[in-house]
Parts: structure tokens; sequence; C-alpha cells
């Protein structure tokens, strides 16, 4: 790199500052070469990757700066060093998810043996200080202590590939030993406060405190205990493979106690078990045992969500670490139809004896039994279904019994719906289907002898034809027919003009004999309500005011268009 001299005397070679330029970096030796070495030398950024030339596949990146010191016979040297390198990354490194790394390492090099201490950290929170021999003469060996903490986010692209995320940091104490093709790990490692996401579920698991021992080429896992987000406790014990080739085998037993689940949507169940989680955690690990269900509402939205459309963007001329962070959550899937990166596998019975409720949208019903999840956890099969076993369907005050109903899955972890209701009216025999996806089911109305649906809903609710019905009636059916429907938006006349007119209730009654009346109600402060109500019937009006004295004591008075009043003194609580 700059003008150097070199001199040849008396058989030594002494060499004054010679610059050496290495891929950007340079080293400046300085000293005496005779039958014995007496040099130094002083690196500055010399980058890593110099390296690759001499070991393919290696991949290294990053820079060393520091000083080497070479002494002793040519033949059998003896070097030692005090060097700090940053931004260091091999294939080996990726393969495990570490970024770059800063490593600040002295020791010395001779008769074959590398003996070293050192530093190792990055800008995630790796923190680890060791060290120990490496011999490389024959096949080389490891003799080597490492303590510290490692982040989780090393495990980040196997954990993604499972909709997993792991945050927190791991306690380490390992020892490496035997040949540099196989070696032995031993050791423990503990975390505490550590976090498990499921992105699929929505489920976290927190306060992560684990207790594990390394040896045998596994991880045993002596203890381990978390809280679910949604209530509850989680257990675990068992062991993990620490052989990245055989994709981290797991034999692990998994005990759920007074759990909560929610899916965000339609579903929440308290619920209890113990699973097993078997096979390599990086490809299809199948999750099996018994979940025992206590109550379980699966609510039916009373209206859709508006629609959502998938947006199609691709990222042009994305950087080099944007492509590598792709190819790392998104693996390329084997053509060999393996399965790779598949996701989890069910194989759970769950038992729910009674306590699954189904509410929403006029439904109100009670099932239970016993069903076996199996497949993919994607798209779970369902053997078995839970079966009915008291419910109604209620539609404008009018109330139908289910006389037969199920609930299964197809395809998803979103229950399938299948309800039956049967009832008489005085010209037909009306049957209401609930069947689909709890998150949208579909009411199918027929009856015997056969009417188009509108004059089926005619005839359920009011006993009479279309064609006699009053428009206010007409208007209620209309609503009745939207709120079955779900439809987004507030789509009821009374809805409208309850609003309009600034009063808390406005409702359309109908009686025995088909007499419509409208009632009309407002609270004139937190104690006291006011009911308005008029029939299309002389004498039918009337005032009613509720004054709530507290503790389920409601006092009431009334009044007619006749003249007459009453009072009472009501109780009420509900249960």
């Amino acid at each position: 790199a700059q003008a150097s001299t070199v001199t040849i005397a008396n058989g030594a070679t002494t060499l004054d500052r010679l610059v050496l330029n290495l891929g950007g970096g340079t080293a400046t030796v300085t000293g005496k070469v005779t039958q014995t070495l007496d040099i130094n030398a002083n690196l500055a950024r010399v980058p890593v990757s110099l390296a690759n030339s001499f070991s393919p596949g290696l991949d290294a990146t990053g820079s060393i700066s520091g000083t080497v010191k070479v002494s002793g016979a040519p033949a059998t040297p003896t070097v030692a060093f005090n060097v700090d390198a940053s931004g260091v990354q091999t294939s080996q490194t990726r393969g495990a998810g570490l970024g770059g790394m800063n490593v600040s390492s002295s020791g010395t090099f001779a008769g074959s043996k590398l003996a070293f201490d050192a530093n190792i950290s990055d800008g995630a929170g790796l923190g680890l200080k060791g060290g120990g021999t490496v011999t490389t003469a024959g096949g080389p060996t490891l003799a080597l202590d490492f303590k510290g903490k490692v982040p989780f986010s090393f495990l980040a692209s196997k954990l993604a590939v499972q909709g997993l995320a792991l945050n927190g940091t791991a306690n380490v104490d390992v020892q490496v030993r035997g040949p540099v093709s196989a070696p032995v790990i031993s050791g423990k490692v503990s975390t505490s406060g550590a976090r498990l996401i499921d992105a699929r579920s929505g489920l976290a698991v927190n306060d992560i405190g684990a207790d594990v021992s390394i040896g045998g080429g596994v991880a045993r896992i002596n203890r381990l205990a978390g809280t679910l987000s949604t209530r509850g406790s989680l257990s675990a014990s068992g062991t993990v493979g620490i052989t990245p080739a055989q994709g981290f085998p797991a034999d692990l037993s998994i005990k759920l106690t007074d759990a909560r689940y929610t899916d965000g949507r339609v579903v929440t169940a308290n619920l209890g078990g113990d699973l097993t989680i078997k096979g390599p955690l990086v490809s299809a690990p199948v999750i099996a045992g018994t979940i025992n269900l206590a109550r379980t509402v699966i609510t039916v939205p009373d209206k859709l969500p508006g629609s959502l459309s998938e947006l199609d963007v691709k990222h042009k001329n994305p950087p080099r670490a944007v492509r590598a962070q792709d190819r790392a959550l998104n693996p390329p899937t084997s053509s060999s139809g393996g399965s790779s990166g598949s996701g989890l596998v069910l194989d759970v019975t769950v038992n729910a004896p009674n306590q699954i409720f189904i509410q929403g949208r006029g439904v109100d019903a009670e099932l239970g039994g016993s069903l076996k999840l199996t497949g993919p956890a994607s798209s779970p099969q369902a053997v078995g279904t839970f079966t009915l076993q008291r419910g109604r369907l209620t539609i404008l005050a009018k109330r139908l019994t289910f006389t037969e109903g199920t609930v299964g899955f197809q395809g998803s972890l979103v229950p399938y719906l299948n309800l039956t209701a049967t009832t008489t009216t005085s010209s037909a025999t009306v049957t209401i289907v609930v069947s689909g996806e709890a998150t949208n089911p579909k009411f199918n109305f027929s009856s015997a002898p056969a009417l188009p649906e509108d004059e089926v809903l005619a005839q359920l609710i009011f006993g009479r034809s279309m064609s006699n019905l009053s428009p206010l009636q007409i208007a209620q059916l209309a609503d009745a027919a939207a709120q079955l429907a779900g439809a987004g938006g507030t789509t009821s006349l009374l809805d409208n003009l309850r609003s309009a007119i600034g009063i808390d209730d406005l409702d359309v009654t109908t009686d025995e004999k088909g007499g419509t009346a409208v009632s009309a109600g407002k609270y004139l402060n937190d104690r006291t309500y006011v009911t308005i109500q008029k029939g299309d019937k002389p004498g039918s009006g009337k005032a009613t005011i509720d004054l709530n004295v507290g503790r389920g004591v409601k006092l009431r008075g009334e009044a007619n268009d006749a003249g007459e009043a009453k009072g009472g003194v009501f109780y009420e609580r509900e249960y």
C-alpha cells in the first residue's frame, strides 16, 4: 500500500512497516525473520471475507482489527493475538438465525492448539463470555465453555414458519466438547419473563419461566410454566432435540389449567386439559391429547363486517437484506411433497358434556358432546359433533323451540351450525333451519304446504298472510329479516324513527287478535322511565311511569284513555 524497506543481511530478513492492502483493510507488518520468527502485525478493518477463498461455503462477512505477534520456528510458529471483530457472520451463524456479531478475543496458537478467551455480542441482546481450546491436528476437536445471554430472536425465522414469535432472553451455561463435525453440547438454560405469541390463533403465553438441562443431544425441560393472555396457566415438561438437521424433534407434555380461549370473533371457551407435542418442531409436530371444555359461548354476530379485499402488494427492487428476510420467513417448499413448514397437526379429543352456548340473532341454544379434531391445524377434520340439549329461536317476541341441532367443523376452527326448529301455525307447519359457519349462518324458512319464504315468515310471526298485514307489520317483518340476515348498517325503520325523535325505545306490538299498538319510552332521569302506548282500537291508549327505588324494587303507575288508573310495586332480579 506504500513504500517499504525490506533488508536482507547475514541470513536475516527485516521488515520495516510493510503495509499490505487486504481487501480494503490493511496489515502493517514489522519484525525480523531468521531461523526464528519475530514479527508483529497491526490489522485495521481487514475483511473476514478473505477467508472464503480458503474455506468454501463459509460465506463470512465482517471485519477484524487488532494485533498479532508471531514467534518461534517457522515450521512450528507460535501466534499470540488480541483482536476485535465487528459485524461477523458466517453461513453457520446465519443458519442459526444470528445477526452480525461483535467479537473481542485474545489467545495463542501453538503446537496445533488454539487457546482463546472471547466476548461475543450483537445489537439484539446477545452477550456471551468464555473460551477454551481448539485442537487442529488430525480431526479438529473442541473444548469450549460459554456463559451469558442469548435472545430468542435467533429462532425467529424457524418459528415464523409456524406463525409463532418468541420474545425474551435465555441465560445459558454451555459446554462444547468433541470433534467439529459432531460436537457434544451440554449445560443448562433458564429464562424468566419470556413471551410466546401464536399469530394464527391470537393466543399469547406470558411470564414464561423455564429451567432446561442439555446433554446427550437433547434439551430436557425440567420446569416450564406461563400464564395465558386470555386467562389460566400452562405448564410443560419433556425433551427437545437440539440437532438442527433433525428439525428439533420434540416430546413434550403440556397441562392447561383454568384456561380461556377466544378467537376474537365468535368463540370464547373455558377449558383445561392434557396435551402432548411430538415430532420435529420446524416441520409438522403433532398435538395430541384431551381438552375438556367448561362454559363455552359461540356468538353469532348481529351484523356482518364490511367486506375487505386483499391488497396485492409487490416490493420493487428490494434491498439485499429484505430479500434475505423474505427467504428466511418464506422458505421454498419441497417438490417431493414433504411436510416441511406444513404447520401443526392435530389429534385432539374435545369433551364438553354440556354448557356450549350459541347466542345471537335470536338464537339461544345449549349443546354438548364430544368430537375428535385431526389433520392440519389450518384445516382440521372433525369426527363427531356437539348435539343439541335445549334451545330456542326468538323472532319479534315469537319463540320457537329447536327440535334438533349439531355444531361441528368443516375445514377450519370456526364452528359450523346446523339447528332446526319446527312449529305449527293456523294454516301451515313451519320449519326454520339455521346452518353455516357461526360467523355468518343462513336462516332458511320452509313450510307444509309449501309457501314463499316471506309468506312463511308472515304466517309464523303474525299468523296471517302478507296481503293482510298493515304497513307497520310489513316494516317489522323487513326488520326481522334484516336481523336474521345480519345485514351491515342500520336497516330498521324503528331504529331510524327512534333516533330521529330522540326517544329511548320505540316498538310495534301485535296481540293474539291481530291488533297493533305503538309504544314509545324515554328515561326522564336515571331512575324514572315513561312509556306512552297507543293501539288501533278505541280506549287502547295508556301511559306508564316506572320509578326505580333500588335493589330491584320498582314503583309503577298507569293511566289509560278511559281515565282508569292503577299502581303497583314490582320486584325484579336478573339471574
